[in-house]
C-alpha cells in the first residue's frame, strides 16, 4: 500500500508540475500578448499621415461644394481623416464613420504634432522666409516628400527639406495620400487588323470652349519677359488695366496679354476687382482696429460705401454707422430689411482692404446718440466667433467673408 501510495503521490505531483508549467507558459504567452497589443496601440498609427485638425468652424458636407448639404458644423480642433486631399481646393475625409467633404484651408496639422510628411503638388520654390519676395534657396520637384513643421493652409508653410528648414506656399502641398491630379484612363484594347488606322485629324482634340479669364490691375504693374522678378520689363501698366490672363504659373506668376503685349506679372497684383483684397485672421486685425477711428466700408454686392466706428473688440468687433448719412446707406443697401443675414464687405483699416462680413439687425447696446440706429452691429473676420449657439448664423458670417475675398 505504500508503494502504491508513493506512485500516486508521484503522479499527482507530475501533473500538478505540469499543469503549473501550462499555466505558466500560457500566462506568459498572455502577457506576451498584452504587452505586444499595447505596442500596437500606442506606435503612430498608419493613417497619421491621412489625419489632420480643423483650425476653425467648418461645415462638413455631401459634396465638394458650398451648394452641397451640410451634414454637421465641427468645431476648431476637431480630428478627421482625409482620404483625398486638394491643397487648393476641397477635401475627401471621414468623420465619425462618415464620409463627406470639407474645404482644405480648414484642414491643418495638429499643434501637438512634431510634424507631418506632406507632398509638393507641383515644382515650388523653397524660400528663406514666407513671402514671394524672400531669396529662393532651391525649387524643389513635384511629388518630392517634406517634413511639414507649421502649417497654415491659406498661407505658408514651415517644411524641412534635405535637413533644411524654409518656407512653401501651403498651396502646393498634399498629404501623400492621393495623386492630385484624376488617375490616366485605362489604354484603349489594340484596333483589329481590318480598321484602318485613325487619321491626324480624327485624333486630334478641338480645342475647348472657354471664356478667356480677364482681371485688372491692383496697381502701377510691370509686365516682365518672364516668371521672374529679375526678368525684363516690357511695359508698365497702370493701375486698374485689364489683363487677360493665358496661364498661371505655380511660383506666383501670372501670363497675360494687355493690348498687344504678352508678359507676366505677379499672380498677387492682379485681381477681379482691381482692388488688393487680403483675407486676414481675426487674430490679426484685431490689433489693426482702432476704437472710434472711422473706418471706411464697402458694400462688396453694390459697390456701396459708407462709414463705421467701432466701439468694443472681443470675439469681433462691435460697431455702429458714423452718421446718420452713413445710417441711410446702410438701411439703403438692404432695403430697409432690419436682419440677422450677412454681407460680404470690404473694410479699409490702416490703407488696407480686408475681406469681412456685416449683418443688418441692431441690438443691444448703443453709443452713437444721433446716427439714427437703436443698437449696434457685429462685424466680422475670418476666423473671428460669436456668443450665438446658431450654426447656421456663424455659418453664414464665415461664408460672407469668403464671398468678399472671392469678389476680390
Amino acid at each position: 500500500m505504500t508503494k502504491v501510495a508513493g506512485a500516486k503521490l508521484f503522479v499527482f505531483i507530475a501533473i500538478t508540475g505540469v499543469i503549473i508549467t501550462v499555466k505558466r507558459y500560457f500566462r506568459k504567452l498572455l502577457y506576451t500578448f498584452i504587452i505586444l497589443s499595447l505596442m500596437v496601440s500606442l506606435a503612430p498609427s498608419a493613417l497619421a499621415t491621412g489625419t489632420l485638425v480643423t483650425n476653425d468652424w467648418v461645415n462638413f458636407r455631401t459634396d465638394a461644394s458650398l451648394d452641397a448639404e451640410i451634414i454637421t458644423t465641427l468645431s476648431p480642433g476637431s480630428s478627421v481623416e482625409v482620404l483625398e486631399h486638394d491643397p487648393a481646393g476641397w477635401s475627401k475625409v471621414r468623420v465619425n464613420g462618415t464620409i463627406g467633404y470639407m474645404n482644405s484651408e480648414f484642414l491643418t496639422i495638429s499643434a501637438s504634432a512634431e510634424s507631418v510628411t506632406f507632398r509638393t503638388t507641383g515644382g515650388v520654390n523653397f524660400r528663406t522666409e514666407p513671402s514671394l519676395d524672400a531669396d529662393v534657396m532651391s525649387t524643389i520637384a513635384t511629388d518630392t516628400r517634406v517634413e511639414v513643421l507649421e502649417h497654415n493652409p491659406a498661407g505658408w508653410s514651415k517644411v524641412r527639406a534635405n535637413g533644411t528648414v524654409g518656407y512653401i506656399k501651403s498651396e502646393f502641398l498634399a498629404l501623400p495620400i492621393q495623386s492630385a491630379q484624376p488617375a490616366a484612363a485605362p489604354p484603349s484594347p489594340p484596333a483589329a487588323a481590318s480598321t484602318p488606322p485613325p487619321t491626324a485629324a480624327s485624333t486630334a482634340t478641338p480645342p475647348a470652349s472657354t471664356t478667356p479669364e480677364t482681371l485688372k490691375t491692383i496697381h502701377g504693374v510691370n509686365v516682365r519677359s518672364g516668371p521672374s522678378p529679375e526678368a525684363g520689363i516690357i511695359k508698365t501698366l497702370e493701375a486698374n488695366t485689364s489683363v487677360t490672363v493665358i496661364e498661371r504659373d505655380p511660383d506666383g506668376w501670372t501670363k497675360v496679354t494687355a493690348g498687344e503685349t504678352v508678359g507676366y506679372i505677379r499672380s498677387d497684383l492682379i485681381s477681379v476687382s482691381g482692388r488688393n483684397v487680403e483675407l486676414l485672421h481675426w487674430s490679426e486685425v484685431r490689433n489693426m482696429i482702432k476704437r472710434n477711428v472711422p473706418i471706411h466700408v464697402i458694400d462688396v454686392r453694390t459697390g456701396r460705401s459708407y462709414t463705421i466706428k467701432c466701439f468694443s473688440i472681443y470675439d469681433h468687433a462691435d460697431v455702429e454707422p458714423a452718421t446718420q448719412a452713413d445710417t441711410d446707406i446702410f438701411y439703403d443697401i438692404r432695403d430697409g430689411v432690419r436682419s440677422w443675414a450677412s454681407r460680404p464687405v470690404w473694410v479699409s483699416i490702416d490703407d488696407r482692404l480686408i475681406a469681412a462680413a456685416l449683418h443688418g439687425m441692431p441690438h443691444d447696446v448703443t453709443w452713437i446718440p444721433d446716427n439714427g440706429m437703436d443698437g449696434h452691429l457685429c462685424l466680422h473676420f475670418l476666423g473671428s466667433t460669436t456668443s450665438s449657439t446658431s450654426v447656421s448664423y456663424r455659418t453664414d458670417l464665415q461664408n460672407s467673408v469668403q464671398e468678399a475675398w472671392n469678389a476680390r
